[in-house]
């Protein structure tokens, strides 16, 4: 009997962990009994980590559950303005701007300064004054403004937010998602300045008339405790709770983490960050030269073409069997070919239909072009 119900106990053992590893499989969870034991918990309400160059989510939970979303709104914000004005453009402080509750950089009304430093208060110091600023300049009202947050966030494809203000302070109709915000993330981060800007732990605010300077430092503790990340925003009210986005990067790979509140975000996003990156590794897909292609060439002395790539390509990627290349190459080129540094062709690698990278292939040699007769050779070699 006890040999029995050793057994019995043994195998209800091993259905409970195969179960569990299925639905952590339906669940963009790890997949391996291993994995599953390694996977840190997050105590978000909601989450996202997701790779930022492909979007494809990795990690989440209840990622799509409309929430409010405190300062983390001025992603959004920073990128509405990036794309709307110049960065040294003057700005006079309108009294609206002034008095704004929560997080200031104490603006005051007559004070002129520059866009580029509002952007710089309203990210790092997550300034509401600065954002309430932004927001006049770029739009002239904050009702306008939140019309250029939505039709943006519309251009991007996102059904479950809706903007009512430029800097996140409680607003029934102010909401977004965890999986909303990763996107709006990626697509400030294709934006060198924003990069820039939120990577940025300290800045120097000069004020007019050399009346002296704000110092701003920068809110995201991970900038200072987590070497691989490259940039994020912070949030807080008390019915939205903590928000953080934070980006990280390491050895090529490139990704995002949304949580929504989160009692314990610093050490959530630093613990699935840094196991997310542990799951890439490096390929080399193309060595030196390894890569060939033949085009025709109109009107040469050579009928053709051939061209190499010139540099090794390695690539970081979680899943290589995702990873997908075609050529991207004209028919057929006129002659002369001249320069030999000029690429006349590529190599695409996709994943899941985003691209990752290009290889650009390049001629060997140059092609002259045939010299063409003048008409009246070609008349004299008639009666020749």
């Amino acid at each position: 009997m006890k040999k029995i119900s050793f057994r019995i106990i043994a195998f209800a053992l091993l259905m409970a962990i195969t179960l569990s590893v299925i639905a952590f499989a339906d669940s963009a969870y790890p997949t391996t009994v291993e994995e599953v034991m390694a996977f840190p918990d997050v105590s978000a309400k909601s989450y996202v980590l997701a790779d930022a160059k492909t979007g494809e989510v990795i990690f989440c939970h209840n990622e799509n559950q409309r929430m409010p979303i405190a300062s983390t709104t001025k992603v959004l914000t920073c990128l509405v303005a990036l794309e709307r004005v110049k960065l040294d453009d003057a700005v006079t402080v309108n009294a609206e701007s002034c008095g704004i509750e929560g997080s200031s950089v104490y603006l005051y009304e007559g004070e002129k300064l520059y866009v580029r430093d509002l952007l710089y208060a309203l990210m790092l110091e997550s300034a509401n004054d600065a954002a309430v600023c932004l927001a006049y300049h770029v739009a002239g009202s904050i009702e306008a403004f939140s019309d250029l947050m939505n039709s943006k966030a519309t251009e991007l494809g996102l059904t479950n937010s809706h903007f009512n203000n430029p800097h996140g302070l409680e607003d029934a109709e102010h909401y977004s998602t965890a999986l909303d915000m990763s996107r709006i993330w990626c697509e400030a981060m294709k934006n060198e300045t924003f990069r820039e800007i939120v990577s940025t732990k300290t800045y120097r605010m000069d004020l007019e008339e050399e009346e002296g300077y704000r110092f701003l430092s920068n809110h995201n503790r991970l900038l200072k405790t987590f070497d691989d990340c490259i940039g994020g925003k912070t949030g807080y009210t008390k019915t939205a709770g903590r928000c953080l986005i934070s980006g990280a990067e390491r050895n090529g790979a490139e990704l995002v983490m949304v949580t929504l509140n989160d009692p314990d975000d610093w050490a959530d996003h630093q613990a699935l960050l840094d196991y997310a990156l542990s799951l890439y590794s490096s390929v080399e897909v193309a060595s030196e030269g390894s890569v060939t292609h033949t085009v025709s060439v109109v009107g040469g002395k050579n009928k053709n073409v051939n061209l190499k790539n010139t540099d090794a390509l390695t690539l970081t990627v979680r899943d290589v069997t995702k990873l997908k290349s075609h050529l991207e190459a004209p028919k057929f080129v006129y002659a002369p070919v001249k320069d030999v540094s000029q690429p006349l062709a590529c190599v695409v690698y996709t994943i899941d239909g985003q691209t990752v990278a290009t290889l650009p292939l390049y001629p060997e040699k140059a092609v002259e072009a045939v010299q063409k007769k003048s008409l009246f050779k070609r008349i004299f070699n008639i009666f020749k």
